[in-house]
């Protein structure tokens, strides 16, 4: 066979495996390759966020190094964590997702608590700012033994210090008072909704 043809074979084969998920027509990477920041990171569960019952307002992306359905498990887990928010709307702004992430830390955890991260919630909604527009991304991750860096569409914002925030970020998704049952359970890779399409082939897409 020649080379050149073997190549192009290869790589068509390669990227059957690029993608774990389609979800709304969105392709979902099941890896996240190791770069010069971070190690590799596993796709953990990804879900749909509806908004007053109709509209699509993001998809959320969990990618753990060590990826868990126990929500205590991930909580304690010391490795690298990313949080994707992938936008759906036609555009929202960052201060609005930060605004949204920090009125459900009030379900989540305690009110000394929430007193306590009043700077660290002031900083988030300051390394929110911009808009994001269908498409594209916001992430929050945690760097182990340093904290959580914002990254608004390909851009580091800066880090908010500590691991406890970004547990306390992550109970929006899979505390105790998610943003839903339903939300939390594809994050956590337990189930999936209608929306969702396992799938090895690219070429086998499913809309609904």
């Amino acid at each position: 066979m020649p080379l050149l043809r073997f190549l192009t074979l290869l790589c068509c084969l390669l990227s059957l495996n690029t993608y774990a998920l389609i979800l709304k027509g969105v392709d979902i990477p099941e890896v996240l390759p190791a770069d010069e920041s971070r190690p590799a990171l596993k796709l953990n569960g990804a879900s749909m966020r509806v908004m007053y019952l109709l509209v699509d307002a993001y998809i959320g992306e969990l990618y753990l190094e060590n990826p868990s359905s126990d929500p205590e498990q991930i909580f304690a887990d010391d490795g690298y964590k990313r949080m994707v928010f992938h936008i759906m709307t036609r555009k929202v702004s960052g201060r609005r997702i930060a605004s949204v992430m920090n009125e459900a830390l009030e379900l989540n955890v305690s009110a000394a608590e929430l007193e306590a991260y009043e700077e660290k919630l002031d900083m988030l909604t300051e390394l929110f700012q911009g808009r994001l527009k269908r498409g594209e991304q916001g992430v929050a991750e945690y760097i182990p033994g340093v904290g959580t860096r914002i990254i608004m569409k390909g851009e580091n914002r800066g880090i908010i210090p500590g691991k406890d925030f970004y547990n306390a970020l992550l109970t929006v998704w899979i505390g105790e008072n998610p943003v839903s049952r339903e939300f939390k359970e594809g994050i956590l890779g337990l189930a999936q909704n209608d929306s969702v399409s396992k799938t090895k082939k690219r070429t086998k897409r499913i809309e609904k």
